[in-house]
């Protein structure tokens, strides 16, 4: 029996406690009520010029889009280094387009860098002397050819190519 009793005060003592801690903390919280606020549904309408601007501005690129996609032969990087000097060469080749006057020649580095070089030939070399972009390595980095022609007119970029690396 006196166990029994000793229980229940223990339990009372403790709920008393409890209580006594919580609600203090209570009173002094006020209640988090946040404002709510409606965001209305926005719809937008273009007019009929931006339309019409939309759809020449559309029908312009097709009109320009006319050269072939260039496909990239080879990528290769070359990266010396020793205790007096850095060396670095990227070259690149690709099958020519018909029609094409230049090429724009993008190199990403694996960063999300990127260079864009221009040539009038169906090859690309640079060395890190004349461009500092080789100088850090070029590791998993790869290559993109696109063609222009006459007029303005362009066409698609090649697919990505790895660029191999050799050297040490």
């Amino acid at each position: 029996m006196k166990r029994k009793r000793r229980k229940l005060v223990a339990i009372i003592c403790a709920l008393t406690l409890a209580l006594s801690s919580a609600v203090p903390v209570m009173a002094c919280t006020p209640p988090l009520k946040p404002p709510s606020v409606e965001i209305p549904d926005i719809t937008f309408q273009p007019d009929d010029a931006l339309k019409e601007a939309i759809s020449n501005a559309a029908k312009n690129w097709i009109e320009k889009c006319i050269l072939e996609k260039p496909t990239v032969n080879y990528a290769t990087y070359f990266k010396s280094t020793s205790r007096y000097f850095n060396y670095a060469v990227f070259s690149a080749n690709w099958n020519e387009v018909e029609n094409a006057t230049s090429y724009k020649v993008r190199v990403t580095k694996t960063d999300g860098s990127y260079k864009e070089f221009d040539t009038t030939y169906t090859s690309f070399y640079a060395t890190n002397y004349t461009d500092e972009f080789f100088a850090d390595g070029m590791d998993d980095a790869t290559v993109m050819v696109r063609a222009y022609g006459d007029n303005d007119t362009f066409g698609w970029w090649s697919d990505d190519t790895n660029i191999a690396r050799f050297g040490y």
